[in-house]
């Protein structure tokens, strides 16, 4: 039995490191918890916010102006994406890393190497789309939908750097230093809660001014919706610089600012623990070129589809597709907060060679994501009709639509989040390489589908792609890293959310079409929704030890005890920045080479090995 396994008490044996084991995998369980608990909170905003605003959509404008609204939304959404140019878990990464490592004064150099490129290339395209969106739109589109879109963005093309930067600062740079409170409160927040109010202030304003059409003060009520949505970019991206500014260290080398914390390796000893070379501008885009290559696929298989479905078949059915799956992209906002509290916690993991840790981490995220997501999908499945009837009757035709979409995004949630298990493990290529083929999967399926089956064909396209990448990322996770993404707990979660929620939700459904068939929909959902949830949390309660859940809550709540003598250590990257919580102790000497990451314990080798 290797000597490491004694703790440096002089008591031998399995028993201490086991352990201390057991405690540091709590610890990161509760580390997981809190941010996955304020990314949650954002996460519920953020999908309420956006339902709320697919319904404004629905119901304030026209069949044709929604159309071209959720077409330039698209448009816009997928530049501003490929234009962080993978930055975003690239800084995550690299934050991360250094921090894990101890080298807090290459923080501000590797953020410079994110954003000067970023910075440079959006505000080029920018005054590309500006100056040729009218002949692009009408390459593209056909008849009054061409001459909109080309206003609209034109419209647009300036606040394409403003979302761009708001997004590497926010997404990438504040996480990786360890905060999650801006993100939540800017990203999942302010813009979600903002954008429907202002855009149905604005529409109103526009028909109480007796304007309609291009007439409608110089502009159709789709541009001036559009201009709605896009204003509050201004205000992110200011909140968003000044929270990275608090969070980056002075510039004096391992001086923390306030905001930040030292990391216990770097007082310790003053030699760097990471090789230089890994931190230069080559490094940081030779492992973030792969990435930017997999979030440009991604953002083509959430947003491609209606784009084409705009060309294809006009900007009305558009309207009705676009509608249908922003219902199921809302629902991913659960699955997203769960990614943004494991992602610093794996790439700490990694940094540190620690696979063990990391499978615990992505086991969690994959039960959590279950627990929270399962539901929501359940529930547009079974329940379409009432949910499109919320947008108006002209919706409810793209039911099976929606219900197509929510059953192929079960799959999807059960497999977790194995992108980002990938980007964390430096093995961004495969995770590119998925998404790209999930692209052409969808692309050549909506070319072939569309013009024959419209709007389903074009669901089609878009559950096939994602099943794709979902498959392929978790494969790769088992084979390539070695990683299990399920066990029993997610086994269990599963069973949960089928027989408490799915059943009850299914017999409803069922039971009232039988009963009364000219029942009104939104009133079945209802009914349905509310017995269903009701059984759902009964069934939670009684299996939250099975599920471990009073492990989390107690994760939530709970205050590691710092040693007899010592005062509590505050982490100033707790997202809120609130005191409390203590920095883990260093593991036993023996092992110089490993270092901690601030507040990501790590499950230390002798506690496998012993």
């Amino acid at each position: 039995m290797s000597t490491s396994g004694s703790r440096v008490t002089g008591s031998p044996g399995t028993s201490d490191t086991s352990a201390e084991a057991g405690s540091i995998r709590s610890e990161v369980t509760a580390t997981a918890a809190r941010q996955g608990a304020l990314g949650l909170i954002g996460a519920i905003t953020a999908g309420a916010g956006g339902l709320v605003l697919t319904i404004a959509v629905g119901r304030l404008l026209s069949a044709q102006d929604a159309g071209i609204y959720f077409t330039a939304v698209a448009l816009f959404t997928i530049a501003s994406s490929i234009l962080m140019l993978g930055t975003d878990t690239g800084l995550v990464r690299a934050l991360s890393g250094l921090r894990a490592s101890g080298r807090p004064d290459l923080l501000r150099t590797a953020l410079s190497h994110a954003l000067r490129p970023v910075s440079v290339v959006s505000v080029m395209v920018a005054l590309t789309v500006g100056l040729t969106a009218d002949p692009l739109s009408q390459w593209v589109f056909h008849g009054p939908t061409a001459h909109q879109m080309g206003v609209v963005l034109t419209l647009l093309a300036p606040f394409l750097v403003l979302s761009t930067l708001s997004m590497v600062l926010l997404n990438g740079a504040a996480r990786g230093l360890g905060s999650l409170r801006t993100f939540t409160t800017v990203q999942q927040v302010f813009l979600p809660v903002s954008r429907p109010v202002l855009l149905a202030l604005t529409v109103l304003l526009v028909t109480a001014l007796g304007a309609s059409g291009d007439a409608a003060l110089g502009a159709s009520t789709a541009t001036w919706a559009v201009a709605a949505w896009a204003s509050p970019l201004v205000i992110a991206v200011l909140l968003a610089w000044r929270e990275v500014h608090r969070l980056l260290p002075s510039r004096a080398a391992g001086t923390p600012s306030p905001g930040t914390e030292p990391h216990p390796a770097s007082s310790a000893s003053s030699t760097p623990s990471a090789p230089p070379g890994d931190h230069t501008a080559g490094a940081f885009w030779r492992a973030t070129a792969p990435r930017a290559v997999a979030a440009s696929f991604e953002v083509l298989i959430v947003w491609a589809d209606v784009v084409l479905v705009t060309a294809l078949l006009g900007a009305a059915p558009a309207a009705v597709y676009a509608a249908a799956s922003r219902f199921v992209t809302s629902g991913t906002f659960a699955l997203q907060a769960v990614r943004l509290s494991v992602g610093p916690l794996l790439a700490g993991a990694f940094a540190r060679g620690d696979r063990t840790e990391a499978e615990h981490v992505h086991r969690l995220s994959v039960r959590w994501a279950v627990l929270s997501t399962w539901p929501v999908y359940l529930t547009l499945a079974i329940f379409s009709p009432g949910v499109l009837s919320i947008l108006g009757p002209g919706f409810v035709t793209a039911a099976t639509v929606l219900t197509l979409l929510s059953t192929a995004m079960l799959l999807v949630v059960a497999t977790g989040n194995a992108n980002t298990v990938l980007n964390m493990a430096r093995r961004s290529h495969w995770a590119a390489a998925n998404t790209g083929t999930a692209v052409v999967v969808m692309l050549t399926l909506d070319l072939l589908l569309v013009p024959r089956m419209g709007i389903l064909g074009a669901a089609v396209g878009w559950s096939a792609a994602m099943v794709t990448d979902a498959v392929a990322g978790t494969l790769e996770v088992r084979r390539g890293l070695g990683l299990h993404s399920l066990d029993a707990g997610a086994g269990r979660a599963m069973a949960t959310a089928l027989v408490a929620f799915g059943l009850p939700a299914l017999t409803i459904r069922s039971g009232v079409a039988v009963l009364d068939p000219d029942a009104a929909p939104v009133v079945v959902l209802l009914i349905g929704g509310l017995i269903a949830t009701g059984c759902y949390l009964a069934a939670l309660a009684v299996q939250r030890v099975p599920l471990e859940l009073d492990e989390l809550i107690g994760a939530l709540r709970r205050r590691r005890p710092s040693p007899a003598g010592e005062p509590a250590a505050e982490s100033g990257a707790e997202p809120g920045g609130r005191p409390g919580r203590t920095v883990p102790a260093q593991r036993p000497t023996g092992d110089p080479t490993d270092s901690q990451a601030p507040r990501v314990p790590r499950v230390p080798r002798e506690g496998r090995s012993a």
